[in-house]
């Protein structure tokens, strides 16, 4: 089963500490995840910086290592979280809308170095760098989510943007500072884009709907003139051929293909990929190798 890590966080304070405003929400945990690979996604953007532990994030065709001082900004969308046994992870999160980051650089572009023609970063992720002011702050976060009474939203939304500031301001992090400036200049972020970023996770179609901020209705209405067919088919396709992929490429057990291409039951991933290839997933990774 996926989990919407925002939505679960935010309906669990007795579990998650958080600082929560209209645009935001600040979060530290001890991560509770059970399973050794649990798919994620989150309908916000978000900051991760690690305070201790490790976790593997795991996207297609990319990898992070998420250790002691690592940081790394995500797009809205979804993402395989990957632990080591009996190992911990303790975390800080800044889960934000993209309104707030357009309307954060619109107040702050005059103080921001932008590069007009700067390539767009491809990935889902951004790695960004961690300067002694930012792990300063960081740092000094802790306090507030045990304060008696809990400060008010209004410091805490500019402790957030002084976050933004002094990470945007870094010139190793032009990548978030590019991604930031084509949101704010677009009025949505393309279809194409956030489909092909995550058809691999077993997601509901509103959930994409509410990841491309689309209702419902327009999510199927643009899809359809993109792709001239239904999102389940269309789906479908792309995850049984990532499935071919992974079985030519790698060494991994059907069970893990099925569960990293997006397919919920072993069972029915079996069903419609000999459906589509004339063989089951074994005899085709066999035919594979004697050709």
């Amino acid at each position: 089963m996926i989990i919407d890590l925002y939505e679960t966080i935010r309906e669990h304070p007795q579990y998650f500490k958080q600082l929560q405003g209209k645009h935001f929400l600040f979060t530290q945990y001890d991560c509770p995840q059970e399973a050794i690979k649990q798919d994620l996604f989150s309908t916000h953007c978000y900051i991760a910086y690690v305070l201790q532990g490790k976790r593997i994030f795991h996207l297609p065709g990319e990898s992070y290592d998420m250790t002691a001082g690592k940081c790394v900004f995500a797009k809205k969308g979804g993402w395989i979280a990957e632990k080591e046994p009996a190992e911990g992870w303790c975390v800080l999160v800044f889960f934000m809308t993209e309104d707030f980051l357009k309307t954060f650089l619109k107040e702050y572009r005059s103080n921001m170095a932008m590069k007009a023609g700067e390539a767009l970063p491809g990935t889902q992720m951004i790695a960004l760098d961690v300067n002694d002011t930012t792990r300063s702050f960081f740092h000094s976060m802790l306090p507030y989510f045990v304060q008696s009474p809990p400060p008010p939203e209004s410091l805490v939304e500019l402790k957030f943007k002084e976050l933004l500031f002094n990470l945007l301001i870094n010139p190793t992090n032009h990548s978030l500072l590019t991604w930031v400036g084509h949101i704010t200049d677009c009025s949505k972020q393309p279809l194409q884009e956030i489909m092909e970023a995550n058809y691999t996770y077993n997601l509901s179609l509103s959930d994409y709907a509410k990841i491309a901020g689309r209702s419902i209705a327009s999510f199927k209405r643009e899809f359809s003139a993109i792709y001239k067919t239904t999102p389940g088919k269309w789906l479908i396709q792309k995850r049984l051929d990532y499935a071919g992929l992974l079985l030519n490429s790698t060494n991994k057990p059907v069970n893990e293909i099925a569960f990293e291409s997006g397919f919920g039951n072993t069972t029915h991933f079996s069903k419609v990929f000999k459906e589509k290839f004339g063989n089951s997933p074994l005899h085709f990774r066999q035919a594979a190798k004697t050709t």
